[in-house]
């Protein structure tokens, strides 16, 4: 073994020298943030997002650069090399824990210190956290640092004889100025005391040392922001410079043309490529002019950071994008960033808005975009045959160069969570403009990832929905936002629309009330919607009134016919009588106008936005208003004592009233909860300087299903996969107890196909035969 190996030998490319590899990772680290004595625009940028002063980017590169040139460095031992040629698997502590414990020793702590720029600990962090695995204790995800992995030898070595090894180390010499390395290591490495370096001493040595240091780390914002950035730093370069490589591509053009500055965006080709594009949408489907209202044009005059605040209907997507442009004719930008809580909503923004923008630039970003994509605009148009995916081998890599997204919020902010993809697309979010939109919807512990998100980083951001209780409303002010509209009657025309006598309200006592008000809706052929909390309860309802079920518990493939026959019910025209019930994915992801509203208590922020799928689009004088019912369930669940706060009060001061969207704000303020929420934990923010990707979920636990393939379409789901097809189209989200483990589907599970129907989706309990044979015909 005479030579050292970073990469697994591949039929299309030649072997990868550990060296080259370093070195390449150096280079996309240059390429993207800049050299020694000038920075790109993306490192003026990442420095700003991080809250890091200007003077202070050269110590920012100096460690960069040291922590991308050694993060490989443990992979010279013979377990990694022995692995890398296919000869055996078996390693004895993970090549990155290695690279720490090897720099962490006094000699080579020694020479990284004689360069007056590099803090040794963060460089030391961020190379054994670079692949989000190091912890200072053995954890359901990951080993502790320097553990020994399963039944393995005791000991390993260090192939210090390799010309490689100080080829590594007198690269970064090179690249920072500093003398050559001439600390000497052991060669043999051993978890048994007195067998040459001991790697227990050792590694206990260096989790005193971070523990210690890191109580102190917090009293340092300066020193806390740096580690932040170099450790997020590390991890894209060196996906860039492995799958760059890896797929052919030239490390500096490609990374040249994805931030090239000729292409920043602006407010005129934001008006031009989406703004006017969308109006034109609207008035070719309204057969109306289309004319700004006064609420729309004072977006464009809002701050960097801004809450909207608006009614359904008010134009306020508009709007945001009005104040986009403005805030791109005040500093231009790379990108423009729209966030959505769920896939659904982020596939009608890139429908209605995004796509709009030349292909190039435009982006769908969420779990199953790639399935979205298939058959998007099937009608012609101009976006017809468009290509809007990335090459998908360079994964987060391949959306570095989109310029406009339409993206789930867990996509970009699950960085904050220690998550590899989003860590890897923070280069595109440090030069970006952001919306988030349907804030109210972010369970707790999203919305307290948000806070902290806007507490510690540096963009610019606009928050937008239709009601938000006042605590969080408050915490945003906190956080420098400015609320629009900061009062009622600041626009004459929001005003009006905002105090429209919109809904009447009644309460049933039970459910049984409410079946004979959706059978009399039905008769006098309006259109009725009913909204339940639990999927349950959908079917049970949707399969005794014969009506359209929609819910989360279909294939995906059926739930995109569901949503399309949904929407489509509602938006046809004549008097046709419809009857749909949902679950609370009608919040949001349903652009619906029902004459009567059914629906069981909820929160009240949820229970505002279900009115909102009634008499959508109210005008003065111009239709009587919506008829809105509300019924206590027989169980509370699945929300939380607390989720239901002031939840009785409100619906008592509604019942039998006609009610505006104003007055629903004055009761929402008045009933909402206004108790702080606790603060979550943030990984990449607390973990200080250790990583530990998979510790912490972006959303609240509460979700009981898994993903899973029903059994009699496992073939066909196999056959897809080989021919390299789309099977996202297959998966099924199911109660975790009726989930099973199938070696052939790897992270998916199997589920019975006895337990569904396309036209009700994944029940708990098997179908009856009649309702099989109903399912057939």
């Amino acid at each position: 073994m005479t030579s050292l190996l970073a990469k697994s030998r591949a039929a299309n490319r030649p072997d990868k020298g550990l060296a080259e590899h370093c070195s390449e990772v150096m280079d996309s680290f240059a390429c993207l943030f800049g050299d020694a004595s000038s920075p790109t625009r993306l490192g003026v940028a990442w420095l700003k997002f991080f809250k890091i002063s200007s003077v202070d980017y050269s110590h920012f590169h100096a460690n960069g650069i040291a922590a991308c040139g050694l993060h490989d460095l443990g992979k010279a031992n013979d377990g990694f090399q022995h692995a890398v040629r296919g000869e055996r698997d078996a390693q004895v502590m993970r090549h990155e824990h290695l690279s720490a414990l090897i720099l962490f020793l006094p000699q080579f702590r020694d020479w990284l210190a004689t360069c007056p720029l590099i803090d040794v600990d963060i460089v030391i962090s961020a190379v054994a956290g670079h692949h989000l695995k190091a912890s200072p204790k053995k954890e359901t995800y990951y080993p502790s640092i320097g553990e020994k992995l399963g039944d393995v030898a005791d000991l390993l070595k260090v192939r210090i004889d390799a010309t490689d090894f100080n080829a590594v180390l007198n690269q970064v010499s090179a690249r920072l100025g500093m003398r050559e390395c001439d600390a000497q290591v052991s060669a043999l490495w051993s978890y048994i005391p007195g067998a040459g370096q001991d790697i227990r001493t050792l590694n206990e040595t260096l989790i005193e040392n971070f523990r210690r240091k890191g109580s102190k780390l917090k009293e340092s914002a300066e020193r806390q922001y740096l580690l932040l950035a170099v450790k997020a730093a590390v991890i894209a370069a060196d996906a860039a410079g492995s799958g760059l490589v890896r797929e052919g591509h030239s490390i500096s053009a490609w990374i040249a043309e994805a931030f090239d500055e000729s292409k920043l965006l602006d407010g005129v080709r934001i008006g031009r490529d989406v703004i006017a594009r969308r109006i034109a949408d609207i008035e070719s489907k309204s057969k109306k002019t289309f004319v700004w209202n006064d609420f729309q044009d004072g977006a464009a005059s809002l701050p960097d950071r801004a809450l909207l605040l608006a009614a359904c209907g008010s134009g306020k997507t508009l709007a945001a994008w009005r104040w986009i442009q403005a805030c791109l004719a005040r500093h231009s930008r790379q990108r423009v960033i729209f966030l959505y809580p769920t896939r659904a909503t982020a596939t009608e923004g890139f429908r209605d808005y995004v796509s709009h923008a030349p292909e190039a630039d435009a982006a769908l970003l969420h779990g199953t975009s790639s399935y979205e994509l298939q058959d998007m605009f099937c009608n012609p148009d101009e976006r017809s045959g468009r290509k809007y995916e990335t090459e998908d081998r360079l994964y987060a890599l391949g959306y570095w160069q989109r310029r406009i997204f339409s993206a789930t919020v867990d996509q970009f902010l699950g960085f904050m969570q220690q998550v590899y993809r989003s860590i890897c697309l923070l280069p595109v979010l440090a030069d970006s403009i952001v919306v988030f939109d349907e804030v109210h919807s972010f369970d707790k512990a999203l919305f307290s990832t948000l806070k902290k998100f806007l507490e510690r980083f540096d963009v610019p951001v606009l928050c937008m929905t239709a009601s938000l209780p006042k605590r969080r409303r408050d915490d945003l002010v906190k956080l420098g936002f400015t609320v629009f509209p900061d009062a009622a009657d600041q626009f004459a025309d929001l005003e009006r629309l905002a105090g429209l006598p919109r809904y009447r309200v009644e309460t049933l006592d039970s459910q049984s009330g409410a079946l004979q008000i959706a059978k009399d809706a039905v008769r006098q052929n309006k259109r009725c919607l009913w909204v339940v909390n639990t999927v349950d309860r959908c079917q049970q309802l949707a399969r005794e009134l014969n009506a359209l079920c929609y819910h989360s518990r279909f294939t995906l493939d059926d739930r995109k016919d569901r949503h399309r026959k949904v929407v489509s019910a509602y938006q046809a025209t004549g008097e046709q009588p419809v009857i749909a019930v949902t679950t609370q994915v009608c919040e949001m992801s349903l652009d619906l106008d029902a004459h009567v509203l059914i629906s069981e208590v909820a929160p009240i922020t949820a229970m505002i936005q279900r009115m909102g799928r009634c008499n959508r689009h109210a005008k003065d004088g111009a239709s009587p208003v919506g008829q809105v019912y509300f019924y206590a369930p027989e169980k509370q669940e699945p929300y939380a004592v607390e989720d239901m706060h002031g939840t009785a009060d409100f619906v008592t001061a509604i019942q039998g009233t006609t009610i505006s969207q104003t007055r629903l704000e004055e009761l929402l303020e008045k009933y909402g909860p206004s108790e702080p929420e606790p603060d979550r934990i943030a990984a990449f923010i607390d973990d200080g300087f250790w990583s530990r990707g998979g510790r912490e979920d972006l959303r609240d636990g509460l979700d009981f299903s898994m993903p899973a393939i029903l059994d009699a379409h496992i073939e066909r789901y196999l056959r897809a996969s080989k021919d390299k097809k789309p099977t996202d189209g297959f998966v099924v989200p199911v109660p975790r107890k009726l989930a099973q483990n199938d070696p052939r589907l790897g992270w998916l599970k199997a589920a019975p196909a006895t337990h569904y129907d396309p036209r009700y989706g994944f029940f708990k309990d098997p179908l009856a035969e009649s309702m099989k044979e109903e399912s057939h015909a």
